[in-house]
């Protein structure tokens, strides 16, 4: 493994910046990659997914612009504020007005041109779990800076919208969102690639959440087949704050999906809401750490796993209730459907509570579709793939109902139904 290591810690090298407090961070990233290495199954989060695969691999980065100006954003069904790279370079994208105060740049030109508003923000929430998330801030460079002043709600989504097309190469992705008090935005993620194409994405986004803030991030994972997919979701939340995730999983050959959140002044509320649906050959891992570490804050986590073939896929959700953060109230549910006799699911919710005036509840299903519902359906002249996709269906519904409109929801369940076959 040191000769992988060795590769991608050379082509770090040549991205540190000429702007000092951001070398620092690159080189602290650099520093943490060398201690942690690639993970093994010798590392407790990372029992169940042997990355071997990818060690085979030796991704570099594009440093060509894309030819074509064009926005792989436009079969979502929502209009919106796209930003758009292809095999890792910025595509400009279409003109539009931003209300006033609003920022959406790339991150490279935004910390030129407002670097007070960044680094205090930039790095300052994740803790390195793992050389993945160690790599992405060695290479920091590209992705997006989004700041909203105090009061100000955008009215349409921003769309992230991340195309790989080419074989053996690596995409390292960094975005920062700043939300001020009151200020209000809906945040879409997408990446998607060629069919076939083998190739290397690892993004991280952090998310900062003033008092009263209210944010919906999505990240909707639709790469190649045969693409690896390391991704982390930061959050920290003030006062009052309202920040609703939705993830819906479809690509890859290996993928992972990290989120943690911290809440750390009273009254914040999160949602975590996600769908998995890994067909043949794919494995997907899901982890999720919500840390409560105030009073009177609130988190719901609602995962749902679709298998088939001969898939696997890992949930480990965690709740950490700190020793003064009474009156906290946590759910947290995994539910996995198996439809085919050899996938497989490792499902591990957690609790740690060091409180003791709460209120907080984790739970983990592994089932498969119901034989006398199949019996109903055919009984009534409906063939068994039909009756099957009903009761698929009827397992994402709720989960789905809640990442949008009903126009989005009704969209993405087509784009789970394509995967399931």
């Amino acid at each position: 493994m040191s000769d992988v290591l060795d590769f991608y810690r050379q082509q770090a090298q040549l991205k540190i910046s000429p702007i000092s407090w951001l070398a620092r961070l690159q080189q602290q990233g650099l520093n943490e990659l060398a201690r942690l290495g690639f993970p093994t199954r010798h590392h407790e989060e990372w029992k169940y997914t042997l990355i071997d695969s990818f060690l085979q691999h030796r991704f570099t980065q594009n440093e060509s612009s894309p030819l074509a100006q064009e926005s792989y954003a436009a079969d979502l069904p929502v209009e919106g504020y796209i930003v758009s790279w292809v095999n890792g370079c910025w595509v400009q994208s279409g003109q539009y007005t931003l209300p006033a105060g609003v920022i959406i740049l790339p991150l490279a030109q935004a910390i030129e041109e407002h670097p007070e508003k960044i680094q205090p923000y930039l790095g300052q929430i994740l803790q390195h779990e793992h050389g993945f998330q160690a790599l992405n801030t060695a290479m920091l460079h590209a992705g997006i800076f989004i700041y909203l002043p105090a009061g100000v709600s955008l009215l349409q989504p921003v769309i992230l919208s991340h195309v790989q097309d080419k074989d053996n190469q690596a995409v390292f992705m960094r975005h920062l969102l700043v939300a001020e008090a009151g200020s209000s935005a809906v945040v879409i993620e997408d990446f998607q690639g060629k069919p076939e194409r083998t190739y290397f994405t690892n993004t991280i986004t952090e998310l900062h959440a003033a008092a009263n803030a209210k944010l919906s991030h999505y990240k909707l994972q639709r790469e190649s087949r045969s693409a690896y997919h390391m991704g982390h979701l930061a959050v920290k939340q003030a006062q009052g704050s309202e920040v609703d995730t939705h993830v819906l999983s479809l690509g890859g050959k290996l993928m992972r999906s990290d989120i943690s959140i911290d809440l750390h002044e009273p009254h914040a509320r999160c949602l975590l809401n996600g769908i998995y649906a890994p067909g043949k050959a794919q494995h997907m891992d899901h982890h999720t750490v919500v840390n409560h570490n105030v009073p009177d804050c609130r988190s719901e986590q609602d995962y749902k796993g679709i298998l088939s073939g001969d898939s696997r896929a890992v949930f480990n959700g965690k709740v950490m209730v700190a020793k003064h953060a009474q009156h906290t109230e946590a759910r947290q549910q995994n539910k996995n459907l198996l439809l085919a006799a050899n996938a497989e699911i490792d499902t591990k919710p957690q609790l740690e509570i060091f409180a003791d005036d709460v209120v907080c509840s984790h739970g983990a299903t592994v089932g498969q579709l119901d034989e006398e519902a199949l019996f109903y359906f055919a009984a009534r002249g409906i063939e068994q793939d039909e009756a099957r996709r009903f009761l698929v269906k009827a397992f994402a519904a709720d989960n789905l109902r809640m990442m949008g409109t009903p126009k989005l929801a009704n969209w993405l369940n087509q784009l789970l139904c394509q995967q399931l076959g």
